[in-house]
């Protein structure tokens, strides 16, 4: 079968197809050459014109600020300033420095104000004109192309050498605007050189033990006096100064001088010697500084070089194995030696040693019970020579030798001693005549005497029960104790207090504690009881601190002290010395020793 040939259509038919198809409701067809006939929102076309209206006016309002800033108004006005120094510029002595500002610009400056930064140890003594306030000018108005300056003059008390800083801020307001502006000048002095010069002289070789003598010469360069000024000694401890002019300051030693006029030489003079253990070139140096309340502003130093050559007899003191300052606690025994030894080759006969203690105080010292080797003593003064030693009758060369003695220390005395030694010799060889050496002091600085105990209790110290249960403790039965922390303290401030024990697992904490002072805590994971106080006053002599705790015994407890307590470790800090203070304080049980009304009463029952 032949299959029928469909029948074209004509392009009439196909535009009335289209057209009932695409057609509006007006009739017409659409216009087919555009991919989208959308109709756009009227919200959205607003939105795109008021952007686009936004960005052109941004775009003048920054064209405009660009152009009138770094156009109209930089061109139109422009403050600079600058500082000139004086040179060189020396600590101590006056300077003159200079500010100087301009309005560069074609537009008047309606108000300018200055606020002047110098280092707080510039001391200003005048200013043309005068600042309004502390280092601050008001200026008023500046005209165009005019400029103006201010003349500072001052003493610059600085360190020597440094890098001081001087700073000037300008703020202003132009005439043709509203807003206030700055301009920032800064200028550095390298301060190398002081008017206070500082010379020193003395002996380029010494003998242990024999008197020297150091001059210090202080000059004031500049054409002004100059004060508040400290001369500060930076010896070696092996020299021990004797005398002084002007009298040195025993608790801080140092010389003042109040004022010191130029051109005008003033003169210290120090007497001293070198001690057994000094030997080689030593360095004796000596600063000056500007005070500045406590601040020392270090102008110059001086220094001597001195070859020290050994004494006859080498010797030495040592307390507690150092010849050291060290912090000693009361109440132990301070155990002292003098070891001596002949290093020449000439015999040495008639020497004899003295110990001389002395403290602000009661010399904290238990003379009944100590052991002084044979030493005669005059209240803290002890001598040690050949009527008692038969061998400080005469060392021959390389002999040595050793005096021991102890000093316990007590409770109640000073809270430091000095401890200084002195050999004398009568004759070396041939050579007849004493001659003394000193050692190098040592001084003691003693730790508080704070101390702690720990106790179990079931009766107060009037009999009053703190505690409950069966006393004796029965076996399935439970008995409460109360456990105390004594604490006492009288010497100094201490910091820094922890008092820690950890109960035994048959033992219960019970909820029931207090405290004199800090924090008392229980931590039930490790079991560890924790007393902390941050400081103790020692005005504060006695606190403490107390918790409950319970047990039930078990048939193996029968006859047995039941452990209440593990060690207890006590550590604090003393404010004075500095010193850490640690001590352990035994386990505690029932066995109750220190309760009178429980005595005997301890030990577990069936």
């Amino acid at each position: 079968m032949i299959p029928r040939r469909k029948k074209r259509r004509s392009s009439r038919q196909i535009k009335q197809e289209l057209r009932a198809i695409y057609s509006g409701r007006d009739g017409k067809l659409p216009d087919f050459t555009r991919l989208s006939q959308r109709k756009r929102s009227p919200l959205t076309a607003f939105l795109i014109k008021t952007i686009g209206i936004l960005f052109v006016l941004s775009l003048l309002a920054w064209g405009g600020f660009f152009l009138f800033t770094r156009g109209l108004f930089e061109n139109g006005e422009s403050l600079k300033a600058s500082i000139e120094l004086s040179e060189p510029v020396r600590a101590g002595e006056e300077t003159v420095f200079t500010i100087r500002y301009e309005n560069t610009g074609d537009v008047p400056i309606a108000s300018l104000n200055l606020k002047l930064n110098l280092p707080n140890s510039f001391h200003l003594t005048s200013a043309i004109p005068e600042p309004a306030a502390e280092l601050q000018w008001s200026l008023g108005a500046l005209t165009a192309r005019s400029d103006g300056a201010i003349n500072v003059k001052g003493i610059f008390l600085s360190p020597v050498p440094s890098t001081q800083r001087i700073q000037a801020l300008f703020s202003y307001k132009p005439a043709n605007f509203n807003s206030e502006f700055q301009t920032i000048e800064s200028q550095s002095v390298d301060l190398k050189e002081s008017s206070v010069h500082l010379t020193m002289t003395g002996p380029e070789k010494a003998l242990a033990g024999d008197p020297v003598e150091y001059t210090l010469n202080l000059e004031q360069t500049g054409k002004d006096p100059v004060f508040n000024l400290r001369v500060v000694p930076v010896f070696p401890a092996d020299f021990v100064i004797d005398s002084s002019v002007p009298p040195i300051k025993p608790d801080d030693p140092s010389w003042d001088i109040v004022s010191l006029e130029p051109g005008k030489i003033t003169d210290i003079v120090i007497k001293g010697a070198f001690t057994s253990t000094a030997n080689g070139e030593l360095p004796m140096q000596t600063k000056v500084s500007f005070m500045d309340e406590e601040t020392f502003n270090e102008q110059a130093s001086a220094n001597v070089q001195t070859d020290v050559l050994g004494g006859a007899v080498s010797f030495h003191l040592i307390l507690d194995g150092s010849d050291k300052d060290q912090n000693v606690s009361a109440g132990k025994t301070l155990r002292g030696s003098i070891d001596f030894k002949n290093p020449g080759t000439d015999p040495v006969e008639d020497v004899q040693f003295t110990l001389k203690l002395s403290s602000q105080g009661k010399l904290p010292v238990d003379w009944a019970h100590a052991d002084l080797s044979d030493a005669s003593r005059s209240d803290g003064t002890l001598h040690w020579d050949k009527t008692k030693h038969k061998e400080l009758a005469r060392l021959d060369p390389g002999v040595e030798g050793v005096i021991d003695f102890t000093l316990p220390l007590i409770v109640g005395g000073a809270d430091a001693m000095d401890a200084a030694l002195s050999m004398a010799v009568g004759k070396i060889g041939t050579l007849s005549g004493t001659h003394t050496i000193d050692a190098t002091p040592v001084h003691l600085s003693m730790n508080s005497d704070a101390s702690l105990s720990v106790q179990a209790r079931y009766f107060a110290d009037d009999g009053t029960p703190v505690g409950g249960g069966d006393l004796p403790p029965k076996v399935g039965s439970t008995t409460s104790y109360r456990m105390l922390f004594d604490l006492s303290n009288a010497l100094h401030d201490l910091g820094n207090i922890d008092v820690t024990t950890t109960l035994p697992q048959d033992v219960t904490w019970k909820e029931s504690s207090g405290k004199d002072i800090g924090v008392l805590s229980y931590n039930p994971t490790t079991r560890q009881v924790r007393w902390e106080v941050s400081k103790l006053p020692r005005d504060i002599r006695a606190a403490q601190a107390w918790f409950n705790v319970s047990i039930t015994p078990k048939k193996g407890d029968v006859g047995k002290f039941v452990k209440l307590a593990n060690q207890t470790l006590f550590h604090a800090l003393d404010l004075s010395t500095k010193a850490e203070l640690n001590a352990t304080v035994p386990l505690v049980t029932t066995e109750l020793a220190q309760d009178e009304f429980a005595q005997g009463k301890g030990a577990v029952k069936p």
